[in-house]
């Protein structure tokens, strides 16, 4: 089961949400009742999160040790790939009793046919970390549910601008091509069913969605870099006892980025190099001032 082709089957804020839980590294629980499908599926999440690098469990890792051997890394250095973790279906109770957090892991679950039993795995999913996406795959739907919070106070603007962009971008770039073509095809040599053939594009559509997802997602990730390197020096100085701080508009200019707000870029840091910066970050009149003054001297 492709990702991209689930989308439309999915309401935006669904998929959102998975993009948003993908990036801020909460686990991600996928229930469903054939393993072939939710192993599969996994590695398509996986796959959408190229920055970061894979392990998985029961293959490339199994005790606890090994575990805090991959990942002790991202303590030591800002620079080293951050990792995620990808369980299947079959050593998912494994994992589960095994480790005592799962954060930036996505699981496979088998759903159990009596409820009592599903209820003792998400209470053991708890355990682990209050806060998880729900994925449930079944034959005729796909339901998603964020665990332990309310989606309600998510920000979720870019991870919606994202699915928009991919839907117009890609719906410009079919129209384009079709153009081109239709206007190669008029001809009494050419049957209607050649014609339909050459102007029918649903691989190159699904080929365009991934191509475009990535630019995106890659985007995003080099303008919170960016800021995460500014910010950080910036820290630097506070430890110095020098007082400094940043307007959102100068960190924008800055970074070259401004398709996600500063809470949401903010948020991701946090996740991803586990630094708070928010403290750093100056809003108001005075700033604001300060801002206009700084993009005029560019």
């Amino acid at each position: 089961m492709m990702f991209f082709e689930i989308l439309d089957k999915l309401k935006r804020k669904s998929a959102s949400l998975i993009i948003y839980c993908l990036l801020d590294r909460i686990p991600i629980i996928v229930f469903g009742d054939n393993s072939d499908e939710i192993d599969d599926f996994l590695m398509e999440l996986s796959n959408l999160i190229h920055f970061r690098r894979e392990y998985v469990f029961n293959t490339d890792f199994i005790s606890i040790e090994d575990y805090n051997n991959l990942i002790e890394t991202e303590d030591m250095d800002y620079n080293a790939e951050r990792v995620h973790i990808r369980c299947s279906s079959n050593v998912a109770l494994k994992a589960l009793n095994q480790f005592n957090e799962i954060n930036s892991w996505m699981i496979g679950v088998v759903a159990p046919k009596h409820n009592e039993n599903l209820e003792e795995i998400k209470n053991l999913i708890k355990e682990k970390s209050k806060v998880y996406l729900s994925i449930l795959l079944s034959a005729d739907t796909i339901s998603v549910e964020l665990e332990g919070t309310y989606s309600k106070l998510i920000d979720l603007s870019l991870e919606e601008n994202i699915l928009r962009k991919i839907s117009e971008d890609t719906e410009k770039s079919i129209v384009k091509m079709k153009r081109v073509l239709s206007e190669r095809t008029k001809s009494d040599k050419l049957s209607k069913e050649i014609i339909k053939t050459l102007l029918d594009f649903e691989t190159e559509k699904n080929e365009l969605i991934k191509n475009i997802f990535k630019k995106e997602i890659q985007n995003f990730y080099s303008g919170s870099k960016r800021a995460f390197f500014i910010l950080s020096r910036l820290r630097l100085l506070t430890t110095m006892e020098i007082e400094t701080k940043i307007g959102n508009k100068t960190l924008f200019e800055t970074i070259d980025y401004d398709e996600a707000t500063i809470n949401r870029i903010l948020s991701f840091i946090n996740r991803e190099w586990k630094e708070d910066f928010s403290d750093l970050i100056e809003s108001g009149k005075k700033v604001d001032i300060g801002d206009k003054i700084q993009s005029l001297w560019g």
